[in-house]
């Protein structure tokens, strides 16, 4: 059985540092993700065609536009591809839509046109030759946030959930029931010991610093518990965000602090 291959495409930050990730079989590919702009879409044709393999599904795991704006390119590219995603996240994309065009008019020429149409994903795995990439997580408390995983080569493909050297985006978890949620999928995915794991946003630097671990497990759930201290300290929400900048100081999307505190404290307000 031929093994896969994982590559992994780092968009830049004015894509908020996605990672997208070419699966490789013999003779065929899946891409998970498809960026935010149109140049990313290019460029993850290109990373395709390089490839040497037949593209054959784009899968779209989560809601979040990076996951899924510019797939027009890719469509057009390669027409000949199944374009997937959950039900639940279809429908969320559907609804989003006009306000995601509406609110993204910073893009400028990279704003992509049209929305392109998702197939509903049959069952819990895209299928890849003789392997299965398995869709997980989606909790009770979290059931938009999906994972991947492939038992063979012991590799998880982290989406939404995980983030490294980039403060996460939390505004859509507003609630600490979520957060937590989100905290036992990160036991869940440790307990599977992935060989190789892959965060759905990071910030690479070099030098890496000393004070992000090469786990992104790990990370992500370091900031979700820092994010709950900093949270309940009796300050303002500017100084929360503030504290989460100095607490990671060299990770990137400093604004995400900034909104998400934002969010999570409207809830506390309302509730």
């Amino acid at each position: 059985m031929h093994p896969l291959e994982f590559r992994v495409v780092d968009l830049p930050e004015s894509s908020l540092h996605k990672c997208a990730v070419l699966v490789l079989g013999q003779h065929r590919a899946a891409l998970i993700g498809t960026g935010l702009r149109l140049s990313d879409g290019r460029r993850l044709v290109r990373e395709v065609e390089r490839s040497g393999r037949r593209l054959g599904t784009v899968l779209v795991a989560h809601h979040a536009p990076d996951c899924w704006l510019a797939a027009e390119v890719l469509r057009d590219a390669f027409p000949e591809a199944r374009f997937l995603a959950p039900d639940p996240v279809r429908a969320r994309i559907e609804h989003d839509y006009p306000a995601v065009r509406a609110a993204r008019t910073d893009l400028g020429d990279e704003l992509p046109s049209r929305l392109v149409a998702l197939e509903p994903l049959e069952g819990d795995a895209v299928e890849l030759e003789d392997h299965r990439l398995e869709l997980r997580g989606a909790s009770l408390g979290l059931p938009d946030h999906h994972y991947l995983w492939e038992h063979r080569s012991r590799t998880l493909l982290g989406g939404p959930l995980l983030w490294l050297n980039a403060h996460p985006w939390l505004a859509d978890t507003p609630w600490t029931a979520q957060r937590e949620a989100w905290i036992d999928l990160l036991d869940e995915m440790a307990a599977l010991e992935p060989l190789r794991t892959v965060p759905g946003h990071r910030h690479l630097t070099t030098p890496v610093p000393a004070d992000v671990p090469a786990d992104p497990i790990a990370w992500t759930g370091e900031y979700l518990r820092a994010f709950a201290t900093e949270l309940g300290k009796p300050v303002g929400p500017e100084a929360v965000a503030l504290a989460l900048q100095h607490r990671y100081p060299s990770a990137a999307l400093p604004a995400h602090a900034t909104a998400s505190v934002l969010a999570a404290r409207e809830q506390r307000a309302a509730a």
